[in-house]
Protein backbone atom coordinates (compact mmCIF):
# COMPACT_ATOMS: atom_id res chain seq x y z
CA UNK A 1 0.00 0.00 0.00
CA UNK A 2 1.26 3.63 -1.13
CA UNK A 3 1.88 5.73 1.65
CA UNK A 4 -0.05 8.88 1.53
CA UNK A 5 1.55 12.54 2.24
CA UNK A 6 -0.71 14.45 4.73
CA UNK A 7 -0.22 18.62 5.20
CA UNK A 8 1.27 18.87 1.32
CA UNK A 9 -0.21 21.16 -0.80
CA UNK A 10 0.13 21.10 -4.25
CA UNK A 11 -0.49 24.23 -6.74
CA UNK A 12 -2.13 22.99 -9.67
CA UNK A 13 -1.62 25.82 -12.46
CA UNK A 14 -4.23 24.25 -15.61
CA UNK A 15 -6.05 25.69 -17.99
CA UNK A 16 -8.97 23.40 -19.00
CA UNK A 17 -11.44 23.58 -15.88
CA UNK A 18 -12.84 19.95 -16.43
CA UNK A 19 -9.04 18.90 -16.51
CA UNK A 20 -8.06 20.91 -13.54
CA UNK A 21 -10.62 19.57 -11.21
CA UNK A 22 -9.63 15.64 -12.03
CA UNK A 23 -5.97 16.50 -11.35
CA UNK A 24 -7.60 18.21 -7.68
CA UNK A 25 -9.94 15.37 -7.04
CA UNK A 26 -7.01 12.74 -7.50
CA UNK A 27 -4.46 14.69 -5.44
CA UNK A 28 -6.41 15.10 -2.26
CA UNK A 29 -8.08 11.54 -2.62
CA UNK A 30 -3.84 10.96 -2.43
CA UNK A 31 -4.06 13.28 0.88
CA UNK A 32 -2.64 16.47 -0.58
CA UNK A 33 -4.37 20.01 -0.12
CA UNK A 34 -4.72 21.00 -3.96
CA UNK A 35 -4.80 24.56 -4.85
CA UNK A 36 -5.75 25.62 -8.27
CA UNK A 37 -4.70 28.43 -10.36
CA UNK A 38 -5.96 28.80 -14.18
CA UNK A 39 -3.34 31.92 -15.34
CA UNK A 40 0.17 32.75 -14.16
CA UNK A 41 -1.12 36.15 -12.29
CA UNK A 42 -3.37 33.72 -9.95
CA UNK A 43 -0.91 31.22 -9.35
CA UNK A 44 1.64 33.87 -8.18
CA UNK A 45 -0.60 35.79 -6.19
CA UNK A 46 -1.39 32.10 -4.17
CA UNK A 47 2.80 32.33 -3.91
CA UNK A 48 2.84 35.71 -2.84
CA UNK A 49 -0.24 35.89 -0.45
CA UNK A 50 1.99 32.93 1.29
CA UNK A 51 0.09 30.47 0.73
CA UNK A 52 2.40 26.97 1.95
CA UNK A 53 2.97 25.66 -1.53
CA UNK A 54 5.25 22.27 -1.75
CA UNK A 55 5.03 21.54 -5.35
CA UNK A 56 3.80 22.63 -8.48
CA UNK A 57 1.99 20.78 -11.08
CA UNK A 58 2.29 23.31 -14.61
CA UNK A 59 0.64 22.72 -17.77
CA UNK A 60 2.80 24.61 -20.36
CA UNK A 61 -0.08 26.63 -21.67
CA UNK A 62 -2.41 28.58 -19.46
CA UNK A 63 -4.84 31.68 -19.57
CA UNK A 64 -3.17 34.99 -20.65
CA UNK A 65 -0.51 35.84 -22.33
CA UNK A 66 1.97 34.31 -20.29
CA UNK A 67 2.68 30.28 -20.28
CA UNK A 68 4.03 28.16 -18.16
CA UNK A 69 7.83 29.43 -19.07
CA UNK A 70 6.87 32.50 -17.95
CA UNK A 71 5.95 31.19 -14.31
CA UNK A 72 9.07 29.18 -14.04
CA UNK A 73 11.07 32.20 -15.16
CA UNK A 74 9.70 34.75 -12.37
CA UNK A 75 9.54 31.47 -9.72
CA UNK A 76 13.32 31.04 -10.54
CA UNK A 77 13.80 34.44 -10.00
CA UNK A 78 12.55 34.71 -6.34
CA UNK A 79 14.82 33.89 -3.25
CA UNK A 80 12.01 32.28 -1.83
CA UNK A 81 10.19 30.34 -4.47
CA UNK A 82 13.74 29.46 -6.09
CA UNK A 83 13.60 26.28 -4.64
CA UNK A 84 10.01 25.12 -5.23
CA UNK A 85 9.69 21.72 -7.12
CA UNK A 86 7.83 22.20 -10.50
CA UNK A 87 6.42 19.12 -12.57
CA UNK A 88 5.25 20.16 -16.11
CA UNK A 89 3.07 17.96 -17.78
CA UNK A 90 1.92 19.32 -21.02
CA UNK A 91 0.52 17.67 -24.52
CA UNK A 92 2.33 20.59 -26.46
CA UNK A 93 5.22 21.65 -25.10
CA UNK A 94 8.30 21.30 -27.93
CA UNK A 95 11.71 19.43 -27.43
CA UNK A 96 13.02 23.16 -27.29
CA UNK A 97 10.75 24.10 -24.92
CA UNK A 98 11.13 20.92 -22.90
CA UNK A 99 15.03 21.54 -22.81
CA UNK A 100 14.34 25.39 -21.56
CA UNK A 101 12.12 24.09 -18.16
CA UNK A 102 14.94 21.61 -17.81
CA UNK A 103 17.55 24.43 -17.84
CA UNK A 104 15.36 26.31 -15.55
CA UNK A 105 15.45 24.02 -12.95
CA UNK A 106 12.11 22.00 -13.02
CA UNK A 107 11.86 18.50 -11.60
CA UNK A 108 10.07 16.68 -14.38
CA UNK A 109 8.35 17.48 -17.91
CA UNK A 110 5.83 15.00 -18.82
CA UNK A 111 3.40 14.28 -21.58
CA UNK A 112 -0.13 14.37 -21.01
CA UNK A 113 -0.71 11.58 -23.88
CA UNK A 114 2.63 9.16 -22.23
CA UNK A 115 1.33 9.19 -18.36
CA UNK A 116 -1.45 8.43 -16.85
CA UNK A 117 -2.54 10.46 -13.76
CA UNK A 118 -2.09 7.90 -11.12
CA UNK A 119 1.58 7.82 -12.57
CA UNK A 120 2.16 10.97 -12.20
CA UNK A 121 0.82 11.95 -8.73
CA UNK A 122 2.79 9.07 -7.53
CA UNK A 123 5.73 9.92 -9.07
CA UNK A 124 5.30 13.44 -7.33
CA UNK A 125 4.66 12.22 -4.18
CA UNK A 126 8.00 9.89 -3.97
CA UNK A 127 9.74 12.96 -5.03
CA UNK A 128 8.48 14.67 -2.17
CA UNK A 129 8.75 11.74 0.42
CA UNK A 130 12.44 11.97 -0.73
CA UNK A 131 12.78 15.32 0.25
Amino acid sequence: MKKKIHNKTILILEDEQPLLEVIKAKFETEGFFAVTARSVAQALDYLKNKVNIDAVWLDHYVFGKEDGLDFVRKMKRNKKWKALPVFVVSNTVSPEKVQEYITLGVEKCYTKVDFRLDSIVTDIQQFLNKS
